[in-house]
């Protein structure tokens, strides 16, 4: 039988509520206003995924344990995959990927099957795997140049599809400026416009690099 978690009555949780369902109008599943903490407290007490699935902080918290769970990646990956039919919002690509255990012999077979999340059919699918990328094990220059090429050939009309595609060209610039310069020019114009943008914003660029972008 499916977990039913029963939450906390935590205080000022309707304006909460109403503020977390503010961030995610693309989910069809609205918040109870639970925090990440929270979230994160309860899916450590749990041993299994198989959750009710009622609001968004379920999927998370299924997410989470998905992605913590201390298995071989040949298995988690199997349990990924029941999950991204329930990749709803941003909110569970950007959260779980920081969530994500592996060993570390593991390390190309997992950016392997992330890589390949670029080409399947939803765009949340395809965020799931831009995003999960920016983790600095595989934000390498080694791997930059597969994933930017890829990232060039997505179709990114779908906003958050093209927001996941800037951000991950905005951080490989933090890193690896002469590597990913090229690609501005080879992204679709909205993502580049995105990209920069978070490039100009970020505390972490010098200086000349900003002015670079300028002759992008």
């Amino acid at each position: 039988m499916a977990i039913k978690i029963e939450y906390p009555l935590l205080p000022d949780r309707d304006r909460k509520k109403a503020f977390m369902d503010s961030l995610i109008p693309e989910s069809p599943l609205k918040s109870l206003g639970i925090p990440m903490p929270v979230c994160r407290d309860i899916a450590k007490n749990l041993s299994s995924d198989d959750i009710e699935i009622r609001y968004i902080e379920d999927v998370l918290i299924k997410a989470i344990v998905i992605f913590s769970r201390k298995e071989a990646f040949c298995e988690k990956k199997k349990r990924i995959e029941t999950l991204l039919s329930y990749l709803v919002s941003w909110m569970v690509t950007d959260v779980v990927s920081s969530s994500l255990f592996y060993r570390k012999e593991e390390k190309q077979e997992v950016f392997s099957y992330f890589f390949s999340l670029m080409d399947r059919k939803e765009d949340m699918t395809k965020r799931l795997g831009i995003v999960a990328l920016m983790d600095r094990d595989f934000l390498t220059p080694e791997n930059l140049p597969a994933v930017l090429e890829k990232i060039c050939t997505l179709d990114c009309s779908a906003y958050l599809l093209s927001m996941a595609a800037a951000w991950y060209v905005a951080t490989a610039y933090t890193y690896f400026a002469d590597l990913t310069a090229p690609y501005f020019s080879r992204v679709d114009p909205a993502t580049k416009r995105r990209a920069m943008q978070k490039c100009r914003d970020s505390r972490r660029i010098s200086r000349e690099n900003k002015e670079r972008l300028k002759r992008l």
